[in-house]
């Protein structure tokens, strides 16, 4: 090995070094997250800690696991998973050394009065590579971190499809709800329709009111049959996410869970080990910088060792005989002198996975942060709307009340009372969007937050 060869492989080897400084100096940086969340107005803002035990449930629970035991997206994780552990393992077999036998046998029959022959032979083979560069253990490396982040990955998709379980059956209660509306809404319709008829056919109202009032019940016919096709529509959804036929039989009921009260939150930091997602990004960027180490490596001198132990006889059982044994050792060593710059266009594009993994995991902590100011400050708003919405509801109802027994008296017209029954239908209906968006609200945060299911 001459002295220019020994320089160049120190400048490879010295490169890298300086190239995992480097790479570990960027991601140190990147997680310098900031001390406090803006929207938490104190520490002790929400938790979070097993969110689904504490939205307190039992259907729910039973659902979610029932997902988590048939959906398939978490099947094809698991299947993610799987492969690239048994790439992994394919991976540090190839730093030992291997190890095969063989045997041949061949017999020839003479032909025109010569004699028969035979030959028996058994061979025993080794070979190893030795890592020289650290060109195998990078690889290995590389491929450890990929399987690591399958498994955050895996763990990511549990944490996912619990998460969409319970916001699409807070969806689907919605749903039962805002069809509840639409029924009591179109009865108390059809039973107004029956009172103005009475006082029509005493010539105590217009014709005008019975046109008026037959239009809004089936105006609000139609509504009710929107409705329940929502509700059905909801119920496919989750049916989906549970593994079953969509045939929307599912039956739950129409009350809204009560959304748990809050305590610690946590500080910015925690995202870094919380979050599955956070870890699998962190671990693809450090198996693509491994993969530009082993690139480098692949430049240099590859040294491997092959023996062989074989026996050759004429006759099988002296086939093992010490006079018919045989051993051989070969050292090989080789470099490339010459490949067009393949290998050198290797390395670049490496070093470009590595900087679109450094670019994605950089992208993924802003977002992270933000799916996090944005649920806080989402929370805070709905809370106080759904304050104001039953306040205004209660306000309603109300003045429904004394429009009725006005309009019974005739001081009051037929439209009047109309319009705050409908006012009264939209409120109902809208404080159920908020108190399911509270629920969801409280869901996508503990996902954002990275917390246990």
């Amino acid at each position: 090995m001459n002295k220019r060869f020994i320089l160049v492989a120190s400048a490879l080897v010295l490169t890298s070094a300086c190239a995992t400084q480097s790479t570990e100096l960027e991601i140190q940086s990147l997680t310098n997250a900031p001390e406090a969340w803006v929207m938490a107005e104190d520490e002790s803002e929400a938790v979070l800690t097993g969110w689904l035990e504490a939205v307190n449930d039992p259907k729910l629970r039973a659902l979610v696991d029932e997902a988590l035991a048939a959906n398939f997206e978490i099947s094809a994780a698991q299947g993610r998973l799987n492969r690239a552990r048994a790439i992994l393992s394919q991976s540090r077999a190839a730093q030992g050394p291997s190890l095969s036998a063989e045997s041949r046998a061949s017999i020839s029959e003479g032909l025109g009065g010569s004699a028969d022959t035979s030959s028996y032979t058994a061979a025993l083979n080794a070979s190893w590579e030795a890592d020289l560069w650290g060109r195998l253990s990078s690889a290995s490396a590389a491929d450890a971190r990929t399987a690591d982040a399958a498994e955050a990955d895996f763990k990511a998709t549990q944490q996912l499809i619990a998460a969409s379980t319970a916001q699409a059956y807070f969806q689907l209660i919605e749903a039962n709800q805002l069809a509840n509306v639409e029924q009591s809404n179109l009865e108390s319709l059809e039973e107004t329709l029956g009172f103005v008829s009475i006082q029509f056919e005493r010539g105590l109202r217009s014709s005008e009111d019975i046109a008026l009032i037959r239009a809004d019940v089936e105006t609000s016919r139609a509504s009710l049959d929107l409705a329940n096709q929502a509700r059905r529509d909801a119920t496919r959804a989750i049916e989906i996410l549970i593994g079953r036929y969509p045939s929307a039989s599912l039956q739950v009921g129409s009350k809204t869970p009560e959304r748990p009260a809050v305590s610690v939150i946590g500080l910015p930091v925690d995202l870094l080990t919380r979050r599955p997602d956070i870890r699998s990004a962190k671990l693809t960027l450090l198996g693509q910088y491994a993969r530009t180490q082993t690139a480098r490596a692949d430049l240099l001198l590859r040294l491997s060792a092959q023996a062989s132990f074989d026996g050759t006889s004429s006759a099988l059982e002296d086939l093992f005989d010490p006079s018919a044994l045989a051993a051989s050792l070969l050292i090989n060593g080789s470099q490339v002198l010459f490949d067009g710059g393949t290998r050198r266009a290797r390395i670049k594009a490496a070093d470009a996975d590595a900087e679109i993994a450094l670019a994605n995991y950089q992208l993924l902590l802003l977002d992270a942060y933000n799916e996090v100011e944005t649920e806080l400050d989402r929370g805070r708003v709905l809370e106080r709307r759904e304050v104001f919405l039953s306040n205004a509801l209660s306000e309603a109802e109300d003045a429904l009340q004394f429009s009725r027994f006005r309009y019974e008296l005739g001081e009051s017209d037929l439209l009047n009372v109309l319009s705050i029954q409908q006012r009264v239908a939209s409120l109902k209906a809208e404080l159920a969007r908020t108190q399911r968006a509270r629920l969801d609200q409280y869901v996508s945060l503990a996902l954002a937050l990275g917390r246990e299911i």
